[in-house]
């Protein structure tokens, strides 16, 4: 792999393109297309069949388990492709859905993206960060893939622009791997995080993922390997209390060893969960530009899409979306400030110009220096014994700019289990959104009582 930087990249012309997606109706694959369409290119979904997605401009059908499907998909005018239909588990299938798919791009310099991912770096120990240049040390799952890799690259001396991309563990969209933690923690009763106590993951949002992919395709040098991640370690264990969270189950997470994983999801998949790694995305953004923008994973379990919530007074779309997104997150700000006793910034959360709020004890306080007042006194030492979780349910937009806002509030410990003998809290917040951000106006602390 080059190792100057100046190698590393091709120059962007701006030129649309036309570029053939294999899994483009997979959960990464849907992203992809939508990210691809919205920088303006246009996108070949290949399918094996179904209904074609919405930002594409055509549909082929094919399947990369049966290269033979494949002839005649790269058509002289596909400009590039990007290969994220997931391997068939036969190394020999493989390499002829590569050879289908890169032979026509041959001597053109078009890009080929092909999608691996972290795992073949093997547990990384006490590594921190490693990087595209560290070896691979393939875990069983994915045993042969680092061939595939490499397969992939030499089409670079074919005159392929061949590039690689390595996802961390993806989460966001309500799918990835982080839903199986959601699913079990629901299912079972307790989080479930599996292996050891320290097990940390590289994580990576979808559409930070999605953007990824769009400058490799655009931009990415021939031969290059990029890691598509966000978070280099995100700790297991507070992915797994946050999906509790999500699936309504608040207790202490538990650990599966890696013998019990196995009776549930198989040894090889066992030995992926329970696989500890620390891997670097920084490469990525200093000669790509990519920025990943979306919320880190713990936040998107707690918060995110993982928990939906009911709008309304909007219509559905990204825009609503997003400003439901930012509510949680002032929400999510809310309890942060509470539960670390951060005067300053829980009083940040509410708009200077007199907001009022009734606590849950009933007292009335009008005006930013009264609550002011009052938090400075009550918060400090407020959560020594326990604190409390909240959860946005329900939105409604009065205005593009006004919100009322339901809160579910449940007593917890520090450990996130809930306490049974506490009632719950009905916090309704007014939030007024001044100047791009949402903002406290009105506030009332509900207990609710049986």
């Amino acid at each position: 792999m080059p190792t100057n930087e100046a190698s590393r990249l091709v120059p962007d012309d701006g030129n649309v393109m036309k570029v053939l997606l294999t899994g483009a109706t997979g959960y990464i694959g849907s992203a992809v297309s939508d990210h691809l369409a919205a920088a303006g290119h246009q996108v070949v979904g290949l399918t094996r069949g179904g209904e074609p997605h919405p930002s594409w401009h055509a549909r082929l059908i094919g399947d990369t388990a049966e290269p033979a499907s494949l002839a005649g998909v790269v058509t002289p005018d596909i400009e590039g492709v990007i290969h994220l239909a997931p391997p068939s588990g036969d190394v020999d299938v493989d390499t002829a859905a590569i050879e289908a798919l890169a032979a026509p791009l041959r001597g053109t310099g078009r890009p080929f993206v092909y999608t691996s991912g972290v795992w073949v770096l093997g547990a990384t120990g006490e590594a921190q960060e490693v990087d595209e240049e560290s070896p691979t040390d393939p875990i069983g799952i994915v045993g042969y893939r680092p061939r595939i890799e490499q397969r992939v690259l030499a089409e670079t001396a074919e005159g392929v622009r061949a590039v690689v991309v390595r996802p961390g563990i993806v989460y966001g969209r309500g799918g990835g791997i982080p839903a199986i933690l959601v699913d079990r923690a629901r299912s079972q009763g307790v989080p479930e995080y599996f292996g050891e106590e320290g097990v940390r993951w590289p994580t990576v949002h979808v559409d930070d993922l999605a953007e990824l992919f769009v400058a490799a395709v655009e931009r990415a040098g021939a031969g290059t390997v990029w890691h598509g991640v966000g978070e280099s370690a995100t700790p297991v264990r507070d992915l797994a209390r946050a999906a509790g969270r999500a699936a309504g189950v608040l207790a202490a997470p538990h650990v599966l060893s890696v013998e019990r994983t196995a009776e549930e999801f198989g040894p090889l998949f066992a030995d992926a969960l329970a696989l500890d790694q620390s891997v670097s995305g920084a490469a990525a953004r200093a000669a790509l530009g990519w920025q990943p923008a979306g919320p880190g994973a713990v936040a998107e379990l707690v918060s995110g899409s993982y928990r939906p919530v009911e709008v309304f007074g909007a219509p559905e779309g990204p825009e609503t979306d997003a400003e439901v997104a930012a509510i949680r997150r002032l929400v999510a700000e809310i309890e942060h400030a509470q539960q670390n006793e951060l005067v300053d910034r829980f009083l940040s959360v509410f708009r200077r110009e007199d907001p009022v709020w009734t606590t849950g004890h009933g007292k009335r306080l009008s005006g930013f220096e009264e609550i002011a007042a009052f938090t400075h006194k009550v918060l400090p030492g407020a959560m020594a014994e326990s604190t409390a979780v909240y959860d946005v349910e329900r939105v409604l937009f009065l205005r593009p700019d006004v919100a009322a806002v339901n809160v579910r509030q449940q007593p917890v410990r520090h450990d996130g289990s809930r306490i049974a003998d506490q009632p719950e809290g009905r916090p309704f917040y007014v939030l007024v959104k001044e100047d791009g951000a949402w903002r406290v106006g009105a506030a009332q602390n509900t207990v609710a009582v049986d």
